[in-house]
């Protein structure tokens, strides 16, 4: 039971990681583009461009949502850029305001504090936003209750990971065009990271994670206008739909937006089975510093 509440806390907080722009799972993609049409390009970063997400993750150990854990969270990510040297940007990513339980069966409950930290860092190819590397710490307090115990036990727990992709993970089809359809490759990761508790006195779960496959998936691009909290916005949507063993599905909506220079909502939903959802994450753009 300890690993499984490690494991969701390292699950969740990877999962704050993919505000970044979202969409596809590689930069080797096969794409049907109109010749005749230029499309929206890469946009171009400087120092200091930022975005800011209001952000809703839900997710459970496992497919058994009716008796494993579920934990559900909301808070606000901003990502900023902080050098643009070379062929490469580098992006540090701040969540703030999170707040959240994790329901456990066995009348044990974990309630998020506003006493963490969390950061989330890449590198990234200036050709195509495509993710060199990414590494993500998060540090803070959570409330342990025991059942009956009316009183909540004060955990302090830190998580960190790192992870490189090769090829670099490209997020969106650049150039992008109303009607884009194509097939984007497979993609390597390696992994490695370490949770413990109580300032690493207590190391919990160390991951050491190599050849894991993004596998191969369809895309299909659309034009649309949609509205966040930042405002209206015509925006390209990126989807993608991958199968994954017998039963299991998910869904990737990217909604990019040529005027805020990046997506302006993230839409990621896995089911298994009869449509049992297990994962949900949504970001919705609040404000961004950057100007075409």
């Amino acid at each position: 039971m300890k690993n499984k509440i490690i494991g969701i806390f390292v699950c969740m907080l990877m999962i704050v990681t993919m505000a970044i722009p979202t969409s596809a799972m590689n930069k080797e993609y096969t794409p049907n583009k109109n010749p005749q049409s230029l499309g929206v390009d890469v946009p171009i970063w400087e120092i200091g461009d930022s975005w800011t997400y209001n952000m809703e993750i839900y997710t459970a150990a496992s497919p058994n949502v009716t008796d494993d854990m579920v934990f559900e969270a909301s808070g606000e990510i901003t990502f900023e850029v902080v050098d643009d040297t070379d062929d490469t940007y580098k992006l540090t990513g701040t969540a703030k305001r999170m707040t959240g339980t994790i329901d456990i069966p066995g009348n044990i409950d974990m309630r998020i504090t506003r006493l963490s930290s969390y950061s989330s860092d890449f590198e990234l190819q200036k050709t195509d936003l495509a993710i060199i590397n990414h590494e993500f710490t998060n540090k803070g307090i959570v409330l342990l209750t025991l059942g009956p115990i009316p009183l909540p036990i004060p955990i302090q727990m830190q998580s960190s990971r790192y992870t490189e992709f090769n090829p670099p993970l490209n997020m969106i089809t650049f150039p992008l065009n109303d009607g884009d359809f194509g097939t984007i490759e497979d993609v390597t990761v390696t992994e490695s990271g370490v949770t413990s508790m109580f300032w690493g006195l207590i190391p919990i779960v160390q991951v050491d994670i190599h050849d894991w496959p993004i596998n191969e998936r369809e895309y299909t691009v659309t034009f649309e206008s949609i509205s966040v909290p930042a405002g209206t916005f015509d925006v390209y949507t990126v989807e993608t739909e991958n199968t994954w063993g017998d039963e299991g599905i998910d869904w990737l909506y990217s909604y990019y937006a040529e005027e805020v220079g990046n997506v302006a909502k993230l839409s990621v939903n896995m089911d298994y089975e009869e449509e049992v959802t297990y994962y949900n994450l949504e970001l919705e753009l609040v404000s961004t510093t950057y100007e075409p």
